[in-house]
């Protein structure tokens, strides 16, 4: 914007050097240099008129390069009309060839209105900037916070699954070893070897099926979707976790749901199991509405500040204690099924019961 105001201040130098070149024709010339005339344009501040006599002497030339550069005199001598700045102020240079003599005409003006809006944008630039470094400052500081409280979080989880992972081994090898040191401390029938094996093979499966759910776990999203999928029945597939204890009631047979058999099995199965295990003697529901399975439990229910914490592999809710488990089942199937779009709602009264609610 400043320079359309001097390019406009230059159009009205233009102005009032036409009219002096006029004017000058109409008197009697100087012959020197001189200061004259003080002349007219109200937009126009602080003007001065020089004339200067015509020719390339190097007094001339001295006095042309106070105002202009070498490449400017050149340009005048041949008949350019030339836009200069000169010691805060703009300035027009013209030969003048309407009176007896040429002559070189040099008016010069103030631009008070640039001068403040330049100001003004200098002050707004400034003021910009130190916003701006203020601003992207506090963002930086956010974020960088942010990014830190994510990943002392990530290591606090890592360092916790870690530790959990460790313990949850450590238990079934520990029997393993106090049954075998057991067993050999004598003699043994063969009913108490058979048994003391028995209990090993127990304990190794223990192990086995951790170690085969913390692999899953570690897997990347994309290597779990390269297990082939294919469309599954919903209705028709639920059948096959049914017996005396869970009721089943669809509302439809139509709904399919495109995952892979094996690793949806392994999903809802281990929420049933969880639902019977904690509901003692009492039946679980299952009931599928359009796109969304409900698994309703009468067990010891969750406690609600608890809730948040239930999908953390091996957390393990309060008051169950006193039941067998890894608590690495619901991050399991929490796993799989966010993987094919699916979308776990839990709902929980303490000593009532647990409804999971999955939405494909």
């Amino acid at each position: 914007m400043s320079c359309q105001i001097d390019r406009l201040y230059y159009s009205l130098l233009d102005t009032q050097v036409s009219g002096i070149v006029h004017k000058a024709g109409e008197k009697d010339k100087p012959e020197n240099y001189a200061s004259v005339l003080q002349s007219g344009n109200p937009l126009l501040t602080g003007v001065q008129e020089i004339f200067l006599p015509a020719g390339k002497s190097p007094e001339i030339t001295r006095l042309l390069s106070r105002y202009l550069s070498a490449v400017a005199i050149k340009k005048l001598y041949a008949g350019k009309v030339i836009h200069f700045w000169q010691g805060g102020r703009l300035g027009v240079a013209c030969y003048d060839l309407s009176g007896q003599e040429d002559r070189i005409v040099l008016v010069m003006a103030e631009n008070p209105y640039g001068k403040s809006l330049r100001m003004r944008l200098g002050c707004s630039l400034v003021a910009a900037l130190l916003f701006s470094t203020f601003f992207m400052y506090g963002i930086g500081k956010r974020y960088a916070t942010r990014m830190l409280d994510t990943i002392a979080a990530a290591y606090k989880s890592e360092k916790d699954f870690i530790s959990n992972a460790s313990h949850e081994i450590n238990n079934p090898l520990t029997a393993i070893q106090g049954e075998c040191e057991i067993t050999l401390l004598k003699e043994r029938t063969s009913a108490e070897y058979e048994a003391s094996l028995r209990r090993i093979a127990t304990e190794t499966k223990r192990i086995v099926q951790l170690m085969k759910h913390l692999l899953f776990l570690s897997h990347g999203d994309r290597e779990i979707l390269k297990n082939a999928t294919e469309p599954v029945m919903l209705a028709n597939f639920l059948m096959q976790f049914l017996d005396n204890r869970i009721h089943f009631s669809p509302d439809t047979f139509a709904f399919v749901v495109h995952a892979n058999p094996h690793l949806l099995k392994i999903a809802i199965s281990n929420l049933i199991q969880n639902a019977l295990k904690y509901s003692g003697d009492q039946p679980v529901e299952i009931r599928l509405r359009g796109h969304v399975l409900e698994i309703e439990d009468q067990g010891i229910g969750i406690p609600p500040e608890e809730l948040e914490s239930i999908y953390q592999p091996f957390y393990r809710a309060s008051n169950t204690r006193e039941f067998k488990g890894h608590g690495i089942g619901l991050s399991l199937f929490l796993r799989i099924l966010t993987i094919y779009g699916a979308q776990l709602k839990i709902t929980s009264t303490l000593g009532s019961g647990t409804l999971v609610s999955i939405s494909f």
